[in-house]
């Protein structure tokens, strides 16, 4: 391998255009063939992905298809400016970088709901016959915990003012093995599933309710996901799904690559946004 390895970005978004503007010291979180993560001295997390898995709410994509350097450490010296990214051998040229915006047009979804809430049915068909690899590896007293935090977390956001959420959400967050834990995934799946069918007032106080229960409770990385998505932001897989619901079709390609994400957290993230909206489909059954 050369010295050095220059690639170039393709997409960023505004909270990465923000950070890389901020002197702050920069240290490795997590390296893996195809994702670089950083975490800065504030506690803010980064990542760099490659094409196949895309955009994210604090993400840089790059051009690049072949595995990160491994001999990047958690000792390799980081710098970075506002128009390049230097992770020892590798640098990063961020200014063909485009602006990704990491928030869909929830408001056009929750207008149309009405039309994609009747996918629930087959979503849940589906969610449930891959249930099973929720248990695989995981801890004997795993699966009735989480059966248990997520029925409290269901009930919770089904009643007026979310009565219980915070108690409910400290039994979820950080449950299960893993850099994101299922019950953290579920979390994030519920929050879109919130922003997907109510008003945006309401899920901004939900929101800000779950992440300042889960954050203290869970990984630096579930946290920055769960702070994403509170704000309405999502993976770009999701961006797909949404879309594929609004047009009413060729929704189980994107359904699908999210199901597939990890090894848990993709079931997990949809069964929280099942949860929310059957859960406000009932409250509107209510009222």
């Amino acid at each position: 391998m050369n010295d050095s390895w220059q690639i170039a970005a393709t997409t960023l978004t505004p909270k990465v255009r923000q950070w890389l503007r901020q002197p702050t010291a920069v240290s490795l979180l997590h390296l893996f063939d195809q994702a670089i993560n950083l975490i800065d001295a504030n506690g803010t997390v980064i990542a760099i992905v490659q094409p196949s898995i895309g955009a994210g709410p604090f993400s840089i994509v790059v051009n690049e298809a072949r595995p990160f350097p491994p001999t990047i450490n958690p000792s390799t010296i980081i710098h970075k400016t506002a128009n390049s990214l230097h992770i020892g051998p590798l640098h990063i040229d961020l200014r063909p970088a485009e602006l990704w915006q990491p928030a869909p047009n929830w408001e056009l979804l929750r207008h149309q709901q009405k039309a994609w809430l009747t996918l629930l049915p087959e979503w849940e068909t589906a969610v449930s016959q891959q249930q099973d690899r929720l248990i695989t590896g995981a801890p004997v007293n795993f699966a009735p915990r989480f059966q248990a935090a997520t029925g409290a977390v269901r009930e919770a956001i089904a009643q007026p003012g979310a009565s219980g959420l915070e108690t409910a959400v400290a039994h979820l967050a950080g449950l299960g093995p893993g850099l994101t834990p299922a019950g953290d995934d579920f979390l994030l799946g519920l929050l879109l599933g919130l922003w997907a069918t109510r008003s945006e007032a309401e899920v901004v106080e939900l929101g800000k309710r779950v992440v300042e229960t889960a954050v203290p409770r869970t990984t630096q990385l579930s946290a920055a996901w769960l702070q994403a998505a509170a704000q309405g932001e999502a993976w770009l897989a999701w961006h797909n799904l949404l879309a594929a619901m609004r047009a009413g079709d060729h929704w189980q390609q994107p359904f699908n690559r999210i199901l597939n994400n990890g090894a848990t957290s993709g079931i997990a993230a949809l069964m929280g946004f099942i949860a929310a909206t059957a859960a406000n489909c009932h409250q509107t059954t209510r009222h």
